[in-house]
């Protein structure tokens, strides 16, 4: 006989996968919903899962008064995050929780997101794009919606941690000239050509 799963209350939904992922470890109680609890909601919906950890997610704040709240069968709370400034750390060691992130999981997507930012402000890519839903684009012509150019242009990055390389990494590929400020110069193998 093989022994019960622990129970997860999971705050939102998750990508499929990871939810498909948590069954063959885990009792997942979902928010089929989808929707941020209220404090005293998320507290009754893990004592109604009778769950023994909590999956949560940057918009969950678990304070001090929501951790006290949750029953003692509650052992750990994970966030689906890198950060965890939204739980109170010192209420959960108080309480002898556990507390779990996900360091790394977002340096590639952030990373990304800055490099697209950075082109589509450089490019107008936004107004352009604007102009062909409105129905706006009459013809090309070679001062329209063109930008500028990043290559060969200087970058400046604040914070040089995995992000900030990260997102250096990508730079170098359109030859931009990175400079970056962070507490301590990195390495020079880490600078990613800064």
């Amino acid at each position: 006989m093989s022994a019960q799963h622990p129970v997860v209350f999971v705050t939102r939904r998750l990508p499929e996968a990871v939810e498909a992922r948590l069954t063959r470890d885990y009792t997942p109680v979902l928010n089929v919903d989808d929707t941020p609890f209220a404090p005293a909601e998320l507290v009754e919906r893990v004592v109604n899962a009778g769950a023994e950890a909590v999956l949560c997610c940057p918009t969950d704040k678990m304070s001090a008064d929501v951790i006290a709240a949750l029953p003692n069968k509650v052992r750990a709370l994970a966030t689906f995050s890198v950060g965890y400034d939204h739980i109170d750390l010192t209420a959960a060691k108080a309480h002898d929780l556990i507390v779990t992130n996900t360091p790394d999981v977002l340096t590639d997507a952030t990373a990304d997101c800055a490099m697209l930012l950075l082109l589509a402000a450089a490019r107008r890519a936004w107004s352009a794009e604007s102009l062909v839903r409105r129905g706006d684009w009459t013809n090309w012509a070679p001062t329209g919606q063109i930008g500028t150019q990043v290559s060969g242009k200087r970058l400046g990055i604040f914070g040089m941690g995995r992000i900030g390389q990260a997102l250096a990494k990508r730079a170098r590929g359109f030859d931009m000239e990175i400079h970056y400020s962070d507490l301590a110069p990195l390495p020079l193998d880490q600078e990613q050509g800064a």
